[in-house]
């Protein structure tokens, strides 16, 4: 995913956090940062078979990303975390490639602050 298919609602962002400009850029450097523990406990996760840490790494994806306001990639979690919930792994790896791959965009996006515009 281009990051140019990544959208955000940036005035519902905004409106999360009253307008504070100052925290949305803290909120997403620290997304960002998260991005590579959470991509390397759903790959480990999936090595062992253990479903239910992708499920539950992803339900935490699922909600910060949400907090984002990017659908889109909040949809890759979702469905990342119903194959850990439902105990089939099969095609989660190309899953997790997808998701990171959205999750890079996104945090690509945000370094912009497009809440600065």
């Amino acid at each position: 995913m281009s990051s140019s298919r990544v959208v955000l609602d940036v005035d519902a962002l905004l409106a999360s956090v009253d307008g504070d400009c100052e925290l949305l850029d803290e909120l997403a450097a620290a997304f960002t940062a998260e991005v590579p523990r959470w991509i390397t406990e759903l790959r480990t996760a999936l090595l062992r078979g253990d479903s239910q840490t992708v499920f539950q790494v992803a339900h935490g994806v699922s909600g910060s990303v949400g907090y984002f306001r990017a659908p889109s990639v909040r949809q890759r979690a979702v469905d990342l975390e119903g194959m850990g919930r439902e105990g089939r792994l099969d095609g989660a790896a190309a899953a997790i490639d997808q998701l990171e791959a959205d999750l890079v965009d996104l945090g690509r996006l945000l370094g912009q602050a497009p809440w600065r515009r």
